[in-house]
């Protein structure tokens, strides 16, 4: 039968052979599903080939990004924006955070940071990030609105929200912590419920810690290249006395083993490409044994995203690259947040590629139905 159709198939195309209506019907049928299949194998082809080579590209100046962060010339840029932004708050005397500062001593963290990050393996936790983009307003969605990025990252599925203080690139506005702790506290009795804020600070000092704690923030994020193993112990110690969990980010194999060194419950790898990322992520112990590992490394689109959980991350930093996605697909945060955490394949997902008709109402690590 095969050898028979195949004879069929070349002579109609010779013109050799002039089959019965109902045969040419059935062969010329059968002719253009092949050709169908093949020009759409050939797409794909061409679509695989320009995704590859876009995402080579954006892994390479992702890699440049990555060095010059490291930098000495970079880690002294961020001490001295500390530096200003700590001056800035001392002048500011408020009293909200001197009262803050009163409660050293009196609390102890609750772990509901560390609890809402730490997801089953293959599973990924999203930690909602706002951040300055030129275009405030799309369609209606106020990108530079914390309270908006709030309300978007809950509805999305996220964790937790981060949140840019003073000095750090990409900063919302001055009260954005606070806008943000407001707006999750909307969600009260709700479901679900009010998310955890991080504080993403340059803290070099108590007192930032103190403001954090002011504005509401359950955690705060310790960069350890500012000020080094020794200080951020101290700091750490300071912040858990003021009831604050810590996130310490490293960006290197000797930060990481400093940071479990201080026994860091959080650990947010940043500053390299997912593939050093990941092997950073890969010598961490594994379960409730090591660290929750976060991976804070820009991705590219959905499938960027998707990389990171299937690195093993507990959880990912979802923030600028978050938001030019928002941009370019012009769908709400809350869409992309659904299509990060949806159980999509990196080598099989559909068009997220972008992010849209690959969202499932079962999210990896909750339940939504």
């Amino acid at each position: 039968m095969l050898v028979t159709r195949v004879i069929l198939t070349l002579q109609l195309a010779t013109a050799s052979y002039v089959a019965p209506l109902s045969h040419r019907r059935v062969v010329a049928t059968r002719g253009a599903a092949v050709v169908a299949c093949a020009a759409e194998a050939s797409a794909k082809e061409f679509f695989d080939d320009a995704k590859n080579e876009e995402e080579a590209q954006f892994d390479e100046e992702l890699a440049v990004a990555a060095t010059k962060a490291r930098s000495p010339e970079a880690i002294e840029a961020l001490r001295q924006a500390a530096e200003a932004a700590l001056a800035e708050l001392r002048a500011a005397d408020a009293p909200e955070v001197a009262a803050a500062l009163e409660t050293r001593g009196k609390a102890k963290p609750a772990g509901k940071l560390e609890k809402a990050l730490r997801k089953p393996s293959k599973t990924m936790a999203l930690v909602g990030e706002g951040f300055t983009l030129e275009t405030i307003s799309l369609g209606g969605f106020e990108l530079n609105d914390p309270a908006y990025i709030s309300e978007q990252v809950r509805t999305g599925g996220g964790s937790a929200v981060l949140v840019r203080g003073a000095g750090v690139d990409g900063e919302l506005c001055a009260a954005a912590l606070a806008a943000t702790t407001a707006e999750q506290e909307t969600a009260r009795g709700n479901f679900p419920g009010p998310l955890p804020a991080i504080a993403r600070d340059l803290v070099v000092d108590e007192l930032q810690l103190a403001a954090a704690k002011a504005g509401g923030a359950t955690g705060v994020l310790l960069p350890l290249a500012l000020n080094g193993p020794e200080k951020t112990g101290e700091l750490m110690t300071t912040a858990a006395e003021l009831g604050l969990e810590t996130l310490v980010r490293v960006c290197d194999a000797e930060e990481l083993a400093a940071a479990l060194a201080l026994e860091a419950k959080i650990v947010v790898i940043g500053d390299c490409t997912l593939a050093e990322a990941a092997e950073l992520r890969a010598t961490l112990p594994d379960g409730k044994a090591g660290p929750v590992s976060v991976a804070d490394v820009p991705f590219l689109d959905v499938r960027g995203g998707w990389k990171i959980r299937d690195a093993g991350f507990n959880a990912m930093v979802a923030g600028k690259s978050l938001l030019e996605v928002v941009v370019r697909d012009r769908v709400p945060p809350s869409s992309i947040c659904k299509a990060l955490l949806s159980k999509g394949s990196v080598k099989y997902g559909l068009g997220m590629q972008k992010g849209r008709l690959e969202g499932s109402k079962e999210f990896l690590g909750s339940m939504a139905m």
